[in-house]
């Protein structure tokens, strides 16, 4: 009890005496308990620590009231409320220091009631954990260079009750100096180092509870000597396209003193060139190849000892998906009103010179020749290969998507006096053996603008040049749209025609109606109509829907895929 509360009992005792002492006619015998003092005393305030049991006695006037204990604050304590004067409590387990208040109520025989406060301090006592370390890989010991090694404290624990471990701290204390990647899990994990000579190594493992109560254990290891000391490490194999560089990376060997110098060496496969053979990490461009081809490099390695490794690694060279089409052969890129320099410009990106099969010009391995990507083969009037230099040829084969197509014969004389198979020669679009949108076209008459003697219609012409087993062939036609414009080169653009004049001399020169029509065998939906098909323009390169009954120059292909 508090000496305040002691004060006023002491004070409403010294007033019952004064009244009974002074009262005129008051009966000396009265029991009526009403006039008694009523007081309750919990008793001194308690310390202790936690999780031990203490008691609480109290003590109250008059007597043979009733006696409440109550739980006012602190950490709960079950059980609460309790009856009786006096009481056994366990104090509770805290993580740290806390205070408990309890009050008592008492209710005299009269039901007059009064209470007092108790106030319990609990100390907290945390006991530190036990710390545990073990080698739990490799199974096999002793460890070996390169066993990945892990140190285990998962036998570890916090003694108390409702205790937690919270973190770890490893540290090397002694020994050749270990690369260790992560220092606060609860296992230790690293990699048997390289060494000369046997050695042993420390760790200790510090482990937090969930009180801060910290504990330190360590354990030491015998990591063992290697009998070689160095090895050669040529990376993992890889997949390649041609075209793509790829990089030889050493880096991963290792020697004793940790220095080593490189050297790589090609033992199969199509020859590459190395930007350097005689350095760790070295690169080469992927060759033009027809099928997947294992390309194997050998490394050797060497130390300051003249110690010496070697290891091996396999890129797999695969083609690249380039397409059955030429590509456009555009060299240049622009901005909006000028030509750049070059083309990275993350302002103007993804031009078409950045693009496609013409950017790996430099790479491709022909079968034939041609400027940028297109790679042509002259032929003779039987289909036969000629010298990429030859003047005088028949025919050329696209080796790209296999087509043969029609090389002209020069200028001899004035229409309807000329040859067959001149540049300058025009036809109207007539053609029932494609699908013509329900109109075949309409024929030119004859030996108006063709020597031809029946008509001057697709159709005709292309049947005067089977009959002739033309470049040894009876299966010519008119090209598709896409075929034809397989043959552009807009690299040429300006230079007055986008075909390749060293593949396509006596190709025609003059315009009709300000452009170079030369037709396709696709009708266009130009005027909602069937009576346009669509053209190309080889002054620009540009395609134009042209109304079939105009007179248009021509440029026949055949497929060689059906031949025997």
């Amino acid at each position: 009890m508090t000496i305040e509360k002691q004060r006023s009992v002491l004070l409403t005792c010294l007033s019952a005496m004064l009244v009974l002492g002074c009262g005129s006619g008051s009966d000396s015998s009265n029991d009526d308990n009403t006039s008694a003092p009523l007081s309750v005393n919990a008793g001194s305030d308690i310390a202790l620590d936690e999780k031990l049991t203490f008691s609480v006695n109290a003590v109250a006037s008059p007597e043979g009231g009733t006696f409440t204990w109550r739980q006012l604050s602190g950490p709960q304590i079950e059980g609460f409320p309790l009856e009786g004067a006096k009481q056994e409590i366990i104090a509770p387990d805290v993580k740290q220091d806390q205070t408990i208040e309890l009050s008592v109520e008492y209710v005299a025989p009269d039901n007059r009631t009064v209470s007092d406060n108790l106030v319990v301090s609990i100390n907290s006592v945390n006991l530190l954990p036990v710390v545990s370390i073990k080698q739990t890989a490799p199974t096999s010991l002793p460890s070996q260079y390169g066993d990945t090694i892990v140190l285990s404290s998962s036998s570890s624990f916090d003694p108390d009750e409702n205790g937690q471990l919270v973190s770890y701290l490893w540290q090397q204390v002694a020994g050749t100096a270990i690369t260790i990647a992560d220092k606060s899990s609860a296992d230790l994990t690293f990699t048997h180092p390289l060494l000369e000579q046997n050695d042993e190594v420390t760790f200790s493992l510090t482990i937090t509870d969930d009180e801060g109560g910290q504990q330190s254990n360590e354990l030491a290891l015998t990591l063992q000597k290697s009998n070689q000391l160095i090895f050669a490490n040529a990376g993992a194999n890889q997949s390649a396209q041609e075209f793509s560089t790829v990089t030889l990376d050493a880096s991963a060997s290792t020697s004793v003193d940790g220095s080593f110098r490189c050297n790589w060496v090609q033992q199969s496969g199509v020859t590459v060139t190395l930007d350097n053979s005689d350095v760790c990490q070295t690169q080469f461009i992927v060759p033009d190849v027809d099928a997947p081809e294992s390309l194997i490099f050998e490394l050797t390695v060497t130390d300051s000892a003249n110690r010496s490794d070697s290891a091996q690694t396999q890129v797999l060279a695969e083609p690249k998906a380039l397409g059955l089409i030429n590509d456009s052969g555009m060299n240049r890129c622009f901005d909006n009103s000028k030509e750049l320099i070059n083309c990275v410009s993350t302002e103007f990106p993804m031009q078409d010179a950045a693009l496609g099969r013409d950017i790996h010009a430099g790479l491709l391995d022909k079968v034939g020749s041609g400027p940028e990507a297109f790679d042509f083969t002259k032929l003779d009037q039987f289909a036969g290969e000629l010298p990429d230099n030859a003047i005088n040829f028949s025919c050329v084969r696209d080796n790209i998507s296999g087509l043969i197509w029609e090389v002209k014969q020069p200028s001899s004389g004035t229409l309807p006096n000329t040859q067959l198979r001149e540049a300058q020669n025009t036809y109207s679009w007539y053609l029932t053996t494609v699908n013509n949108g329900g109109f075949a076209g309409v024929e030119a008459p004859a030996q108006v603008s063709c020597p031809s003697t029946v008509n001057c219609g697709l159709d005709q012409y292309v049947t005067e040049v089977n009959e002739i087993n033309y470049c040894g062939g009876n299966n010519w036609r008119v090209p598709t749209h896409s075929e034809l414009s397989s043959l552009l080169h807009f690299g040429q653009q300006g230079s007055g025609s986008v075909l390749i004049s060293d593949f396509f001399p006596h190709s025609a020169t003059l315009a009709i109606d300000g452009v170079l029509p030369y037709w396709t065998m696709q009708t266009s939906a130009e005027g909602g109509q069937s009576a346009f098909a669509w053209a190309i323009d080889m002054f620009s390169g540009k395609d134009i829907g042209y109304p079939k009954q105009n007179l248009g120059y021509i440029r026949l292909v055949r497929d060689t895929s059906n031949d025997d």
